[in-house]
């Protein structure tokens, strides 16, 4: 693989999870318009549907075996780290509905990206 290709893609990952604890680390994150009650977890999904992006374009570090599980696992880890930090920025709170709307934006994103960017074998 082109060494430029690769760069970009690691950059891409690096600055989605920079990205992220960026964006947690904000005191407060309020949209200017609150269309709908629990409006939050969808931001919630799109940002870790943006990891699980870069995950799968980056599947190459996490080896041949057991590459999805190992997608989500890394994700799922970032997830609960990132509530955590939450728990200490003023103005901010964690939740498990938080956590469970980043989890949820991450299986969808590692699913459906994988289906397309990952090169199956053929069956014989």
């Amino acid at each position: 693989m082109n060494k430029f290709v690769i760069i970009s893609k690691r950059l891409f990952l690096t600055s989605v999870a920079l990205l992220i604890v960026y964006l947690s680390h904000q005191p407060s994150l309020k949209p200017p318009v609150e269309w709908f009650p629990g409006q939050d977890k969808v931001f919630h999904l799109v940002e870790f549907g943006g990891l699980g992006l870069a995950l799968v374009l980056n599947e190459d570090l996490f080896g041949k075996k057991h590459r999805k599980f190992r997608m989500v696992f890394s994700g799922v880890i970032w997830a609960v780290m990132d509530e955590f930090h939450q728990s200490f920025v003023p103005g901010r709170d964690s939740s498990f509905q938080d956590v469970f709307a980043d989890i949820a934006g991450l299986f969808l994103a590692v699913w459906l990206f994988s289906r397309i960017f990952i090169k199956r074998k053929p069956r014989t």
